[in-house]
């Protein structure tokens, strides 16, 4: 209150240092809030550490020890509409899962992280192989012969095609003589 007060009277007096004198007074109460709050988290503080304290000179050890909770059976009633009961008995807390499902849930994180991991190596595996496998280099031999044959087989195959012309002539000529021997001769049913 005594700040906002201020404030209003430096405001008429000197409208430009006005806002400075705010900005000096909020800044002021922050740093004020903050020191109280400092304060009342060290004061939570100590009164906790002093119970702690309190606590473990009752107890008469070094480490408080949180008490174990009774061991309740775990049995469930159910009433149906005509009065009747049933009760219902549960498998104790460490039975909860059965071990099936234990095993399914292991075997699907394995095989993830074979999968996560496996994948980028085996593509990698693949492309070194197919670095490794250059065409490979022909021998200056080698590649003689080959020419020589390539030259070989084209000149086999030209005189194949120059006898399958003769044969193809002489299979005209013959089919045209027999035709003309078939004019000039007289035919039985003439």
């Amino acid at each position: 209150m005594v700040i906002t007060t201020l404030n209003g009277y430096l405001s008429l007096q000197n409208p430009t240092n006005a806002k400075a004198a705010t900005a000096t007074a909020a800044d002021a109460q922050a740093a004020a809030q903050a020191a109280t709050q400092k304060a009342l988290g060290d004061q939570i503080r100590e009164q906790v550490r002093a119970q702690v304290r309190g606590a473990v000179a009752q107890s008469g050890q070094g480490v408080p020890v949180p008490p174990t909770p009774p061991e309740a059976p775990r049995t469930f009633t159910i009433r149906g509409p005509n009065g009747e009961q049933t009760t219902i008995g549960m498998p104790p807390a460490s039975d909860i899962i059965p071990p099936q499902a234990v095993d399914i849930s292991i075997a699907f994180f394995m095989t993830m992280a074979i999968i996560i991991i496996g994948l980028p190596l085996a593509r990698a595996f693949a492309r070194r192989m197919d670095r490794k496998s250059p065409t490979p280099q022909i021998s200056n031999d080698v590649s003689a012969q080959l020419a020589h044959l390539n030259q070989a087989v084209d000149a086999i195959a030209l005189e194949v095609e120059r006898i399958t012309e003769g044969q193809r002539f002489t299979t005209k000529l013959l089919s045209e003589q027999r035709d003309a021997a078939r004019q000039t001769l007289p035919s039985a049913n003439r």
